[in-house]
């Protein structure tokens, strides 16, 4: 079964995505072949097929399977077509149990806004644990090829711009806002300011009613309360919009890729 992998210290279980970052460019390639097979609901692509392909022996194949923890070949295509599977069935209903408010227009919105400002930049902004949310959601997009930058990196470029342009306005910009309470001011502060530069605001809070849901263009209430107490336990919002987060981005590339 799952072993460790050769090189890897981490113990991989059933759950684990088979990153690109891990596969040479080779192995690559097999993991999508098979990925696509799976796709178009055909019957089970053996080996010997997906190496004809793309031009390997199967004696390769096998040995990438086994660096990545597997046993041979079906156990790989087996649990891609789990992931898969799995994939496609929690998609929408992930989104609708973490999202408060959930619309099937704000999810268009949110992609569309993407797919608008595709070259534009992508700033962050939240104070404490929000913060380290930010990063986590500046991170994201980045290895997806935006241009993302975080809070330190928005007041840095903010001093520059009107130092060179006064308050030219940066119609291909994205903020996301992250703070519980939607009233942290330094928040509130960012917010205002990217909004003055022509900024679209995009805010993950517990409140919908907040002074920060107020100011943003779009608005995801995850784990709504009207009070937030900031030592309260367990406290699944920072947790939860990071996970909301990459549902949004899958549901824009599946978006992106269809059109």
């Amino acid at each position: 079964m799952h072993k460790t992998c050769q090189g890897k210290e981490n113990v991989m279980g059933d759950n684990y995505f088979l990153l690109t970052n891990l596969l040479s460019e080779d192995e690559r390639k097999v993991i999508t072949s098979i990925a696509s097979h799976i796709e178009r609901g055909e019957k089970r692509v053996g080996i010997q097929q997906i190496a004809s392909e793309n031009f390997l022996s199967t004696t390769s194949i096998v040995k990438m399977c086994k660096r990545l923890g597997f046993d041979g070949y079906s156990e790989l295509y087996y649990h891609l077509s789990r992931q898969l599977a799995s994939s496609e069935e929690k998609k929408p209903e992930d989104l609708k149990s973490l999202i408060d408010n959930y619309d099937d227009t704000l999810i268009t919105r949110f992609c569309a806004l993407l797919m608008e400002r595709r070259s534009g930049k992508v700033f962050t902004t939240g104070e404490g644990f929000s913060n380290i949310v930010g990063t986590y959601i500046m991170h994201r997009p980045a290895i997806c090829g935006f241009k993302a930058f975080n809070n330190v990196h928005f007041y840095d470029y903010m001093v520059f711009q009107e130092a060179r342009h006064g308050t030219m306005r940066d119609e291909a910009a994205v903020m996301f806002a992250i703070s519980q309470s939607g009233e942290t001011e330094p928040v509130l502060n960012d917010v205002r300011h990217a909004k003055q530069h022509g900024h679209k605001i995009v805010t993950f809070t517990r409140r919908g009613d907040s002074t920060l849901a107020q100011l943003s263009d779009l608005v995801f209430v995850i784990d709504g309360a009207k009070q937030t107490l900031a030592g309260s336990l367990p406290n699944p919002f920072f947790g939860y919009v990071i996970l909301t987060f990459e549902n949004l981005m899958a549901r824009y590339f599946d978006q992106n890729e269809s059109v």
